[in-house]
C-alpha cells in the first residue's frame, strides 16, 4: 500500500513492499547520480553489500561520473564505475532520471524500485520509497539493511559516510535525533567514525584551499547583505586540476556568515552555463526557488542550472532568492 503525499504527486512506498520488489530482481545494477557525493554512493554501496550478503549472485553499482578520490574507498579505489545495465534497475538518491546522466538516463526512466529522500522527486520508478523527512538516502537504505539483516562493518562504514557527508557532520539543519540515532547504531556495528570523519571533513587538498579562497574573492552581497552569490570558474578548475572533491561544501559556507538567509553558488561548466547550488537558512524555499530553473532539491539545500552571463544571471537568482523570504 502506498500513500500519498500532501502534494498529490508523489507516492511514498513501503519498506515491505521495497524488499519485496528487491527480492524480485535476479541481478541488480544500482544507479548512482552524476557528480555523486557520499549519500548515493555511500547508500549505493551499502545496498550493494547487503544484497549479496542476502544471496543476490550479481549486483553492481554504476555511475557516469569520475568518482572523488575521497570515496574510491567505496569502489576498492576505482576512479570509474560506469559499468553496463543489467537485470533491475535500482536508483539511490537520485531525484529524476537526468540526475542518472546522460548513459543512465533511459534506464533510470524504467527503475524498478527508486529509494530517495528528495521532495522534488516524482516517484518515477514502478516501486518508490521515498522519505523526504530523512536527512539522508542512508538513513532509508539503514532500515532496508537492518531488515535484510545485512548490517556489518563494511555496510556500516558506507552508510555512516553517507548519513554524515549528507549532515556535514551532523551539523545541518536537516540533523534530527533519528540522524543521531543512525550514526550511533552504525558505529555498534563497526563504523569507523575517527577514521571517516578525518577523511571526509578534516582533510583538504591544496587545491581544495585555492578554490575556496578565490570563490570568497568573489563572494557579493545583496538585498541588505541577506543573499549573497559567488562563483568557480573553469579556469580556476583547469589551472588547479581541482576535482568533485575539492569543490563539496563551498556552497555551505555562505551560511555561516550572519545575517544571510539565502546564498547562491555559480559553478562554470561552460562558457555561458553554470550548475547552482542554492543554500538557505530556511526562510526562503531553496527547492521552490530552484524549480523555476528546470532544478529541485529539499527546502534549505537545492541546485539547478543557469545559462547567460554571469553578471545578470547572478542578479536574476539574488531577485528570486530575495522574493522568497519570508514566504
Amino acid at each position: 500500500m502506498t500513500v500519498s503525499s500532501m502534494s498529490g504527486n508523489l507516492n511514498f512506498g513501503s519498506i515491505d513492499e521495497t524488499l519485496e520488489a528487491l527480492q524480485g530482481l535476479s541481478e541488480i545494477t544500482i544507479i548512482c547520480h552524476i557528480r555523486p557525493d557520499g549519500d548515493t554512493l555511500g547508500s549505493a554501496f551499502a545496498l550493494m553489500h547487503a544484497l549479496k550478503k542476502s544471496g543476490k549472485d550479481r549486483v553492481e553499482v554504476v555511475c557516469e561520473s569520475e568518482i572523488s578520490p575521497r570515496y574510491r574507498f567505496l569502489t576498492g579505489g576505482k576512479s570509474r564505475i560506469d559499468g553496463p545495465c543489467r537485470g533491475g534497475i535500482v536508483c539511490v538518491d537520485v531525484a529524476s532520471p537526468s540526475m542518472a546522466g546522460e548513459r543512465y538516463r533511459t534506464a533510470a526512466e524504467n527503475a524498478d524500485v527508486v529509494i530517495d529522500h528528495h521532495l522534488s522527486n516524482s516517484g518515477y520508478g514502478k516501486c518508490n520509497l521515498i522519505e523526504p523527512d530523512a536527512a539522508a538516502c542512508g538513513e532509508i537504505v539503514l532500515r532496508l539493511v537492518r531488515r535484510m539483516g545485512g548490517l556489518d562493518r563494511t555496510v556500516a562504514d558506507c552508510l555512516y559516510t553517507a548519513v554524515s557527508t549528507d549532515t556535514g557532520c551532523f551539523v545541518y539543519s536537516n540533523t534530527t535525533s533519528q540522524t543521531h540515532e543512525a550514526a550511533a547504531e552504525l558505529i555498534r556495528a563497526g563504523a569507523d567514525a575517527g577514521r571517516l570523519n578525518k577523511l571526509l571533513f578534516r582533510t583538504k587538498s591544496h587545491a581544495a584551499f585555492e578554490i575556496e579562497r578565490r570563490a570568497f574573492e568573489s563572494l557579493e552581497y545583496f538585498y541588505d547583505n541577506t543573499v549573497t552569490c559567488m562563483k568557480i570558474t573553469l579556469e580556476w578548475i583547469d589551472e588547479l586540476s581541482a576535482n568533485e572533491d575539492d569543490m563539496e561544501g563551498i556552497s555551505s559556507i555562505p551560511a555561516r556568515i550572519e545575517g544571510v538567509k539565502a546564498s547562491a553558488t555559480f559553478r562554470q561548466v561552460s562558457a555561458d552555463t553554470y550548475k547552482l547550488s542554492v543554500r538557505t537558512n530556511g526562510e526562503v524555499d531553496a527547492s521552490a526557488v530552484c524549480k523555476l530553473f528546470g532544478g529541485g532539491g529539499h527546502k534549505m539545500a537545492a541546485g539547478c542550472t543557469m545559462t547567460g552571463d554571469y553578471d545578470s544571471i547572478k542578479k536574476i537568482m539574488a531577485a528570486k532568492l530575495h522574493e522568497g523570504i519570508g514566504k
